[in-house]
């Protein structure tokens, strides 16, 4: 049973009240973000993450970034809203993170945004689970990658990213609904949990109205021992407490 919270190095993660929990795909995957940001010493100033959950993502990016900057977390599911919420408040930077219980459908950015991040569920026209809370995290019922999409060509400046995290199986299609609303792959991160897997069981992408050279990394957990490599330890160590 997954704990009630998930302690990192400059916040913790409270996470009974959330359907999905903090897994290491999620941090992986603000870590490449966070990564990416660092390496092209870009300056997002107006963030928004679409379907915060426990906030994870928000604060991964929080951590790194230079004020000044606002993070705007928009979540659908009341209970998951409030624990983000709370743990923003707990957090070093709450001043520059706000939960939003709001439908990305239906929000509306008053200024044009500079990264849009988001972790959307992951399946697609499969049978619910028993929880329902879980369902509605995994199960794109809510918000399709067509409305991600939409969302992203409505509100994205024209210099701005759309960063998502989905399964290797989906990535085509984001890349040809993005590809539809103007929005050009130039980075992406396939990961593999563990070495000698033939095919990563996820991948990250980041999408930019402004079509640059492509760039592709791969990213192993762990080794055959069991280790994490030097790569996962080199992007988490910020974060992981024993890292």
């Amino acid at each position: 049973m997954p704990s009630s919270f998930f302690r990192f190095k400059q916040f913790t993660i409270h996470q009974h009240r959330c359907g999905m929990k903090v897994t290491t795909d999620a941090c992986v995957f603000g870590a490449y973000v966070a990564h990416f940001i660092r390496t092209h010493a870009l300056m997002p100033a107006n963030i928004v993450d679409v379907g915060t959950g426990t906030g994870l993502l928000s604060l991964m990016l929080a951590q790194q970034l230079i004020p000044p900057y606002q993070i705007m977390a928009l979540e659908t599911d009341e209970a998951a809203w409030e624990q983000a919420r709370e743990n923003f408040a707990l957090s070093p930077w709450s001043d520059h993170l706000q939960a939003v219980h709001a439908d990305a459908r239906s929000w509306i950015s008053v200024k044009p945004v500079d990264l849009i991040i988001s972790n959307p569920p992951f399946f697609h026209r499969q049978l619910s689970s028993v929880n329902e809370k879980r369902a509605l995290a995994f199960h794109d019922h809510q918000l399709r990658l067509e409305e991600l999409l939409c969302f992203a060509d409505q509100h994205l400046a024209d210099t701005g990213w759309l960063a998502v995290l989905l399964p290797t199986q989906r990535k085509k299609e984001l890349y040809h609904v993005a590809f539809l609303h103007g929005l050009f792959l130039i980075d992406e991160c396939r990961m593999y949990a563990r070495m000698g897997m033939q095919n990563p069981h996820v991948v990250a992408q980041i999408y930019s109205k402004q079509k640059t050279h492509f760039n592709s990394t791969a990213l192993t957990y762990q080794d055959h021992q069991g280790n994490y490599t030097s790569l996962f330890r080199q992007w988490l160590s910020p974060y992981y407490l024993y890292l």
